[in-house]
């Protein structure tokens, strides 16, 4: 599988080689492989790698040069000066794959891939190609160029798969292709999928392997390596198990080899619970040996110097996977006989709830629960420290495993989490995704000068996190229980309305309470549903909502009125409440009630609150209903409504619209980049934008802001002030000072051309040599004061806040976080979660202004990777017009990563150039828009008949004689 590269191509030899780094990527069939740049060291492997092709591969890789030429040529694109960058993937040691881009003028590189010939299809070009696209983009590179045999259907089809616009020319034998570096929607969704698929295939030796070796098995009854063959036999796996114990022939009849590297086959995970000194030696074992995978109980690594990175180093260079350190282990799928490498008490009963855990404490706990609730594993893995396979890891697996209904994930840290949105997002859409909270407490928050960095606590990033993927939170393990039993028991809720439904007054309160609290809807019950629950319940009975059916309900008629409320389309869900008194017990009739609307095919869910309930969640059984239904009953009002809330949640996440971030109108993200290269310029790195610099950034990200007019003397403030011809008001900037109003550079209002002059003598002064200037603004008419601002974090990037702002920033109302960049449903969202706007005064307020704003602010802070705050303090609104009255903006160096990333998203609505055109009638798809920017020759430059999809695929291409 390779690119046509002619003997002619001349090397450029007047820039120097595009930098890149060492990365782990993952191939379809799940083995890990090293990506690293190749130089001259690596020659003779890479004149090795083409050597061994077949006859065919070789003549498919270079149509016109001669092999006695390759040596030459190789060493020529491997040398420093070369301008050209070569990527290698290497599995286990060995070069298998290899890309080269050779700049040929402009933004173009030529690029040209080899693949040994039985790797491929294994996607070894498809993954160096995407990794050299972000070392492209670091360099200039805007455009690759391949020109491709037109019989080289293998390289035909990984240029074609990518996902990234084309613009393809058939010139005789040969198809040049053109791939524009600036991906779309299309290729994140192609991208994602790749990464999905090869995820869950490489921890398949993790999960599903067929051979297990355990290292460390001791004959002591403490011992963890003993406790796991137990475990291993308990489950009935039904592969082979082996020990490693250099001091034993054999432990509880498993035989004993004295190292790794002598086990008499092949192996595919080794479970490792030795020593944390012992633990490089075991790894590299493993590796000599060719091990799959290692799940690596051991702990205390971090307490020996280096162990942790050699540990890391091992893994990649002999291409395994490895769970942990500090690891309880995993529990592998299957009904009879499945793998269970823990050294939990009592064996993980089957199921369909897949869980991936940091703590293995938190495991063992959430896995009794269930159990006592009649729910089991699909799978488990508890990454531990997680020094190679994470969340995202294991939920790729969930996603393509059949037999998971339902995924837990408790992760304490994650170093990733915008990688880690695609994947958890399209999880979340097959099925329900629950987080057990870690990490959220005040103690966590990051101490910072701005509003904006304060308010983004580790909290605020997991509710960006959760809003973007659909992820839902839970706060406890008790709540998690009956969260998951009640996604596994009961259909989602049909409307948005809950209905309590109690015979004990105060108990209905408590609900009633508890439901608002959670965010949930207690809506007045239409009369016909009051009149029908009328004729079942005593004459005392309260029916607008809650219903009250007082204390002397019997059980049939409290099960009469809970079928009357879930036949009702109005109520779509329903919370009882219930405690026995001396003349009645109604808890029966919420089963018998809750059944007989199951069997009848209804699809509202029930909730049970037994007051005096001993245990804190149980499980009903519902006689004659679907046997996948049944009733979670809990002892707390509070539990029971926000678990509710949690599938509310679910239902809605389930109904937003599917947009896409566009970028506002009237940005020019050129002009905003010329502002932040000059401001780095005063500042390497990294500072406070200067008032001037603030405007020239907001008038790119068409953001409205009250005038403003920039001093440093008390002359020109009055000249300024005297030309506004009213009330101003006077800021004065001083080096250091971030809150002007604290500090006492603020003068407001100020009446008099001389009253501003003497406000700025008077800041002036006492800065001294910190005096930056002023800003002179005319008084705006007074309105609502909101907050607006974007941070970057360094696991989630760009998070956007909107709240209370001016001097209630940090006293009212709820601040609600999102990732950048925001879409029009995100923005409506962080609007009304603020509860600032639910009265008739909030209603009438510039809603879309508000909604304007945040988006711009989360444009700047996407597009722009060197912006690292922006602070909008006061948003002034009014029922007439938003705009922002103070505007501070903070900037640092961005990595090359970042940039790499950003120049992708940069890019999006951009041509690739050329002489291409859109394939189709000009003016907006069909498909909204969901489709990919592909673009083919001119005509004049291609067969007149040639007629392309609006999405080429590789079939498109390998038609074409």
């Amino acid at each position: 599988m390779s690119t046509t590269l002619p003997a002619d191509r001349k090397v450029r030899t007047t820039r120097s080689r595009p930098a890149a780094r060492r990365t782990r990527i993952l191939l379809t069939n799940g083995s890990p492989a090293l990506c690293r740049p190749l130089d001259e060291d690596d020659l003779a492997e890479l004149r090795a790698l083409h050597q061994a092709l077949p006859e065919r591969d070789r003549y498919l890789r270079f149509s016109t040069l001669h092999p006695a030429d390759l040596a030459g040529y190789l060493a020529r694109t491997l040398a420093p000066d070369s301008g050209a960058l070569s990527l290698g993937a290497v599995v286990r040691g060995r070069l298998v794959g290899a890309v080269q881009m050779i700049p040929v003028g402009g933004e173009v590189g030529e690029v040209a891939v080899v693949v040994a010939h039985e790797w491929r299809d294994h996607g070894v070009a498809t993954a160096l190609l995407e990794e050299l696209a972000g070392a492209a983009l670091r360099a200039g590179i805007r455009r690759f160029v391949a020109d491709v045999l037109a019989e080289n259907g293998g390289m035909l089809r990984v240029l074609t798969e990518l996902g990234l616009p084309l613009n393809i020319t058939w010139e005789g034998s040969s198809v040049r292709i053109e791939v524009a570096l600036h991906g779309d929607e299309r290729y994140s969704v192609a991208a994602e999928a790749r990464h999905r698929r090869a995820a869950a295939a490489s921890i398949q030796g993790v999960l599903r392997p067929e051979t297990v070796a355990v290292v460390g098995a001791g004959s002591s009854e403490h011992s963890i390596g003993r406790a796991v063959l137990h475990k291993l036999r308990a489950a009935g796996f039904p592969g082979a198990v082996l020990a490693v114990n250099p001091h034993a022939d054999q432990v509880d009849g498993v035989p004993c080899w004295p190292t790794v590297t002598e086990l008499p086959c092949r192996v595919d995970l080794a479970v490792v619970a030795v020593p944390a000194p012992a633990v490089a030696d075991v790894v590299r074992q493993c590796g000599e040996h060719g091990v799959r995978a290692v799940v690596l109980i051991s702990a205390g690594l971090a307490g020996v110097p280096g162990l942790v990175d050699e540990v890391a180093s091992l893994a990649d260079r002999y291409g395994m996977r490895l769970v942990g350190p500090n690891t309880l282990g995993v529990v592998g799928p299957g009904e009879r006989g499945r793998l269970d490498t823990t050294f939990i008490a009592d064996p993980a009963p089957p199921g369909d709830v897949g869980l991936v855990a940091q703590s293995g404490g938190i495991a063992i706990a959430a896995v009794s629960a269930w159990q006592r609730l009649g729910l089991g594993l699909s799978a488990m893995v508890a990454i531990g420290d997680a020094l190679d396979v994470d969340v995202r890891d294991v939920l790729a697996w969930f996603d393509e495993d059949p037999g998971t209904a339902l995924a837990v994930v408790y992760a304490e840290s994650e170093p990733d989490l915008r990688g880690l949105v695609p994947t958890a997002a399209h999880l979340a859409a097959r099925m329900p995704v629950l987080a057990l909270e870690a990490g959220t407490s005040v103690a966590g928050q990051r101490a910072a000068a701005s509003h904006t960095a304060r308010s983004a606590t580790p909290h605020a990033v997991r509710e960006a996190f959760y809003a973007a993927t659909g992820i839902q939170p839970v706060m406890d393990l008790t709540e998690l229980a009956a969260a998951v039993a009640l996604l596994r028991g009961q259909p989602l809720p049909s409307a948005p309305a809950v209905v309590v439904l109690t015979n004990v007054g105060g108990g209905g309160v408590l609900a009633a309470d508890a439901c608002v609290a959670a965010g949930l809807r207690l809506d007045r019950l239409p009369e016909d549903v009051q009149e029908r629950l009328r004729t079942v319940l005593p004459e005392l009975a309260v029916t607008g909502n809650p219903v009250d059916t007082s204390a002397a309900v019997h059980a049939p008629a409290f099960a009469e009125a809970l079928r009357i409320l879930l036949a009702s389309p109005a109520v779509g869900a329903v919370l009882t409440v219930t405690a026995p008194t001396a003349v009645s017990d109604p808890a029966p009739g919420v089963v018998a009630g809750a059944a007989a609307s199951a069997a009848a095919g209804r699809a509202t869910p029930v909730v049970d609150v037994q007051l005096t309930r001993a245990t804190t969640v149980d499980r009903l059984a519902l006689p004659g209903a679907p046997a996948d239904r049944f009733l979670v009953s809990v002892n707390e009002p509070g539990t029971a409504a926000r678990v509710l809330a949690t599938a509310m949640r679910r239902r809605e996440w389930l109904g937003r619209p599917v947009e896409a971030a566009q970028a506002p109108s009237r940005v020019d993200v050129r002009a905003a980049r010329e502002v932040l290269a000059s401001a780095l310029s005063r500042a390497p790195d990294g500072d406070w934008l200067l008032p001037t610099e603030v405007s020239a950034l907001c008038v790119a990200a068409g953001l409205r802001t009250v005038p403003a007019s920039w001093v440093r003397t008390a002359g020109e403030a009055r000249a300024v002030a005297q030309a506004y011809r009213g009330s101003v008001a006077v800021k004065g900037y001083v080096a250091g000072v971030l809150h002007k109003g604290d500090a006492g550079y603020l003068r407001l209002p100020v009446t008099e051309p001389a009253a501003a002059a003497a406000a700025v003598s008077e800041f002036r002064s006492r800065a001294g040599k910190a005096w930056l200037g002023a800003v002179v603004q005319p008084m705006v008419a007074p309105g609502d004061e909101l907050l607006v601002g974007a941070v970057r974090d360094p696991s989630a990037g760009p998070i956007v806040v909107l709240g209370p702002g001016g001097r209630a920033t940090d006293a009212l109302g709820h601040r609600v976080h999102r990732f950048a960049p925001v879409t029009d449903t995100d923005a409506e969202e962080m609007i009304a979660a603020t509860g600032l706007f639910g009265t008739a005064h909030g209603r009438a307020l510039d809603r879309i202004g508000i909604a304007d704003c945040v988006r711009r602010v989360g444009w700047l802070a996407d597009a722009l990777p060197e912006v690292a705050e922006i602070d909008v303090n006061p948003l002034v609104v009014t029922v007439a017009r938003t705009a922002a009255l103070d505007v501070r903006i903070r900037v640092e160096p961005a990595g090359p990563e970042v940039l790499a990333a950003q120049e992708l998203a940069q890019r999006r609505d951009e041509t690739s150039g050329g002489r291409a055109r859109s394939v189709g009638p000009s003016g907006p798809c069909a498909c909204g828009g969901r489709c990919a920017s592909v673009t083919v020759a001119d005509p004049a430059h291609s067969s007149p008949d040639l007629v392309l999809p609006r999405e080429v695929t590789s079939d498109d291409v390998l038609a074409r004689p």
